[in-house]
């Protein structure tokens, strides 16, 4: 007879030890520290927290291109502007109709984090009912056994989740119908109808703030400089950065370019001289365009510039860019 194997074993504490375990007590205050380890983190092994069999795997590469949030005073970063969730200004489905956005967060706890919203084939597939549905996947980190652990989990709400606003702050004072509610991301499994109240209050704020501050960083995103950093065999990471620090990180040695080229910049549109002839010229209208190096070297790391979003739709150029939300 074969011994029993048991899942997550070396996951078996008591509570105190679990919270130790996985606490943020080791990475300085240095951007550049906390970029450092979260490239290693992300090389390290990724275990399975099966809840249910049926339940898929989450591995690294699902959190390719995950935004890093990590304060530091130095260079290369800067804290990332986004407007907090639940306000007035809070992002919804109807301006990103296909969320998709990987998080890396180092604070108290380490972890990644991917919320993508679900089509309606899908949707339809695991018998949701209510306007949007999510699969999030999501791993923590513990520092004794250096390994993440993830598990993955379906969320479906109504289009009112988004308009919650002071409301949020009390789970409590909240009705069934505004909380996500959680569904099987297998077709061949239900969850029980009250599968909601059987979840810890601060698991369910936790869902519900991850959910609306995916949409927020999306927007800040879909405006924002970026650098996608990587091992050049592993999975990177996405860092918003000033452009007016990177132009000034180009002209040191952190950044090294394979050729002599001036970065990746906006050419505003503007009027070009042209010789007609040796006696006469005339001029010409050039629209705005991208020109410069995107990918470099820094510190060891493979890195590409990724300009934001709503310039590149409104610009014309060949070049190929990294797409952050795929």
């Amino acid at each position: 007879m074969k011994d029993a194997s048991l899942l997550n074993k070396d996951l078996a504490l008591t509570e105190q030890q679990f919270r130790e375990a996985i606490t943020n007590d080791f990475i300085g205050a240095e951007f550049t520290d906390r970029l450092e380890w979260a490239m290693l983190m992300i090389q390290q092994n990724f275990h399975q927290m099966r809840f249910a069999e049926y339940l898929p795997a989450v591995t690294r590469n699902h959190f390719d291109k995950a935004y890093l949030i990590a304060d530091g005073p130095d260079t290369l970063h800067r804290q990332m502007q986004y407007f907090m969730p639940f306000t007035d200004l809070q992002a919804t489905p109807e301006i990103f109709p296909d969320l998709n956005i990987k998080l890396m967060t180092l604070e108290e706890t380490i972890q990644l984090n991917k919320v993508k919203q679900l089509d309606l084939r899908t949707k339809q597939n695991l018998r949701s009912r209510l306007q949007y549905a999510y699969e999030i996947s999501s791993a923590f980190y513990n520092k004794h056994t250096e390994a993440f652990y993830g598990f993955k989990d379906g969320y479906e709400l109504n289009r009112g989740f988004f308009s919650l606003a002071s409301k949020f702050e009390d789970a409590d004072k909240l009705s069934v119908t505004e909380l996500p509610n959680p569904i099987s991301l297998h077709p061949s499994y239900v969850l029980p109808p009250n599968a909601i109240r059987l979840l810890p209050k601060r698991q369910l704020m936790d869902i519900m703030k991850l959910i609306a501050m995916s949409y927020q960083v999306a927007l800040s995103m879909y405006y924002e400089w970026s650098v996608y950093i990587k091992e050049y065999d592993n999975i990177g990471l996405i860092v918003p950065v000033e452009p007016q620090i990177l132009s000034e990180l180009y002209k040191t040695s952190l950044m090294r370019f394979e050729s002599k080229k001036q970065m990746v910049h906006f050419v505003k549109e503007h009027y070009r001289r042209k010789v007609a002839r040796p006696d006469e010229d005339f001029s010409v209208f050039v629209k705005r365009y991208l020109r410069g190096e995107h990918r470099f070297n820094y510190r060891g790391f493979y890195a590409e510039v990724v300009p934001p979003k709503y310039d590149l739709l409104r610009t014309r150029t060949r070049k190929k860019f990294v797409d952050a939300s795929g």
